[in-house]
């Protein structure tokens, strides 16, 4: 008697827990998910695509489970941003009406965040009205993709590296034989400067002017894309706006800093003649120029290749080549030093002083805005 009671109980137990739990699980589509690695070096996932039926079963409803800062695209449309790790229920219709229309190969749905994996999602459809999830029954007009400021910085970037290469190529034909001995890396390890005598008209020749105006367009450029990637708040003025603001941010921090090299060899003039070192002036300065030029542009080479290809992590990169620069800046400082020593008669210190006035201490005070 006592077990016919327990069935009985046991029968209505489960029909009540089967009227009460109406969730179903129709199609399951974690399986399908599928990883889409990038060409690149860094074998870093970014994006995971699945295929969705919105045909059948059309009062069904839609669970997603996505990663937070991750984007979702139906198709070709911008669905919606999370900003945290989010769970929900959507009904099918109003998704089918979001990508007006499907076609009999299902409805592509994109997720694109960088690192993500299958794992990271779940994507069923079923009928899950009674579970606690929230539930986006939003009409059509409101699942349409917000306004979006949309960034141009890379387009910026290489429209203003298209530029220094036709000028370059230009100066190459007005005077193919300075750059080839500006930018001779075996003359960084010669004295060849120093031999000869040179003149204040030399550095105010315009093959000279012009060729500052190359090598300061393109070490702004890279400074911009600095402060874009890292993130400076101090300098983040000259990378806001559009693609017009940035070419006017470019041509005037290029100009600033042709200033900055004129106010530079100013310096030097005068530290050459406090020291009584007028004649090493001019060799000192284009020595130095030679070495932040060849830096320059061996960095502008790395970083355009990075930006296209999308090789590494922007920002990652960028604070290691700074970190070259800086030792690359100082060890050509201590070669300038070991130079002057052997062609100048001058005591040690007091050519130390004079090195520590005109290239160190101008330096440091320079990286400490720049990279904060």
């Amino acid at each position: 008697m006592n077990i016919a009671y327990v069935r009985a109980f046991l029968i209505f137990l489960f029909i009540g827990i089967s009227f009460v739990g109406s969730s179903q699980v129709l199609e399951n589509y974690n399986p399908a998910i599928q990883e889409m690695y990038p060409e690149t070096l860094r074998k870093s996932n970014t994006k995971i695509q699945v295929k969705l039926d919105l045909e059948t079963f059309p009062n069904s409803t839609f669970r997603f489970a996505f990663p937070g800062k991750s984007t979702m695209f139906l198709e070709d449309k911008l669905w919606f941003q999370t900003a945290t790790d989010t769970v929900f229920i959507i009904p099918l219709e109003g998704m089918k009406n979001f990508t007006s229309g499907s076609d009999s190969t299902g409805t592509m749905l994109t997720i694109i965040k960088a690192g993500i994996n299958s794992s990271d999602v779940s994507v069923e459809k079923g009928f899950f009205e009674n579970e606690v999830f929230k539930s986006k029954t939003e009409d059509s007009e409101k699942l349409l993709p917000e306004k979006r400021d949309v960034d141009n910085f890379n387009d910026f970037f290489f429209f203003a590296v298209i530029g220094i290469l036709f000028l370059i190529s230009v100066y190459k034909l007005i005077y193919p034989l300075v750059l080839k001995l500006i930018l001779m890396p075996t003359s960084v390890f010669s004295a060849e400067d120093f031999s000869e005598s040179n003149s204040v008209q030399k550095f105010f020749s315009l093959d000279v002017i012009f060729y500052l105006l190359l090598m300061n367009m393109m070490a702004f450029l890279l400074l911009m894309l600095c402060v874009k990637a890292v993130g400076n708040e101090s300098l983040q003025f000259i990378v806001s706006g559009d693609l017009n603001q940035h070419f006017l941010s470019w041509l005037l921090g290029s100009s600033i800093l042709i200033l900055i090299a004129v106010l530079k060899f100013t310096l030097l003039r005068f530290l050459g003649f406090v020291f009584d070192l007028k004649k090493i002036v001019v060799p000192h300065f284009f020595y130095m120029l030679r070495i932040i030029s060849i830096t320059i542009f061996v960095m502008a080479f790395i970083v355009s290749i990075i930006v296209l290809n999308d090789f590494f992590e922007l920002d990652i990169t960028i604070k290691y080549l700074l970190y070259a620069f800086f030792w690359i800046y100082m060890v050509g400082v201590f070669m300038l030093f070991l130079i002057m020593s052997n062609r100048v008669s001058f005591k040690n210190y007091h050519l130390f002083v004079y090195i520590c006035s005109a290239e160190i201490v101008p330096f440091l005070i320079l990286s400490k805005v720049i990279i904060g």
